[in-house]
């Protein structure tokens, strides 16, 4: 689901709340998810047009905002776009600048587990503005992540057991499982350990950070007791 227009009266708070919601995403993950979180920010507070919903912006102009050069620029696009929390609206191609939006699905799912850390009037109110934006003219559409999401196939030599594992976690958190748990591939099984894979270290920070506890009584449930060692993969 993403916002309408982010205009209009109440949508001051609204803007400062999606702000507050990047920030404690990233203030409760690892060292750099809360560079790439204040890194967005300075995006978001500079450069984001809210009559448009997109972020148009160069990674020249990006590398002088964040006082990088535009190689580290790009590599902070691609770590953006990875963890979902930016979308690709338009392609930058034959000398065009690319165009970005926010994705607020994915921010729901990076600061829901930390809401609480503001305070219970900020937890109340996102819960209705964060998913359903102010303005009047916005069309909210439903998403139901039961429907939506598509198991893996077993990997790891087929063993059927981490289907079982992903079906569960499918069951009981389908958002987080449609923006993360789903990235999540069964390694090596020996000596007692399950070795669980992520695509990249954004994955695996927050998988590690925010949701290692229902990751590990599902495998455990499944292949008995045992102790998992979340890596990268490559």
């Amino acid at each position: 689901m993403q916002p309408g227009r982010v205009t209009g009266p109440g949508s001051g708070v609204h803007k400062y709340d999606i702000l507050t919601a990047v920030a404690i995403a990233g203030l409760h993950g690892s060292t750099t998810q809360q560079v790439s979180a204040l890194r967005l920010i300075s995006l978001i507070t500079a450069r984001y047009n809210w009559q448009r919903n997109e972020l148009s912006i160069g990674q020249a102009e990006m590398a002088r905002l964040w006082g990088v050069n535009e190689r580290t620029a790009k590599r902070e696009v691609k770590r953006l776009l990875a963890m979902g929390l930016l979308d690709v609206k338009r392609a930058g191609v034959r000398g065009r600048v690319a165009s970005y939006r926010l994705n607020l699905d994915v921010l729901e799912s990076l600061s829901r587990p930390v809401w609480g850390a503001v305070g219970r009037d900020f937890a109340d109110r996102v819960e209705k503005t964060l998913t359903k934006p102010a303005a009047a003219d916005s069309k909210v559409l439903k998403v139901d992540f039961t429907q939506a999401v598509r198991l893996p196939e077993p990997v790891g030599g087929d063993d059927p057991r981490w289907q079982i594992v992903m079906r569960e976690l499918a069951d009981q958190q389908p958002e987080a499982f449609a923006n993360w748990y789903h990235r999540l591939t069964l390694g090596s099984l020996a000596d007692g350990v399950v070795e669980i894979r992520a695509p990249n270290g954004f994955v695996l920070d927050y998988v590690a950070t925010h949701l290692a506890g229902p990751v590990t009584a599902a495998v455990e449930r499944t292949f008995g007791t045992c102790r998992i060692n979340l890596v990268k993969s490559g």
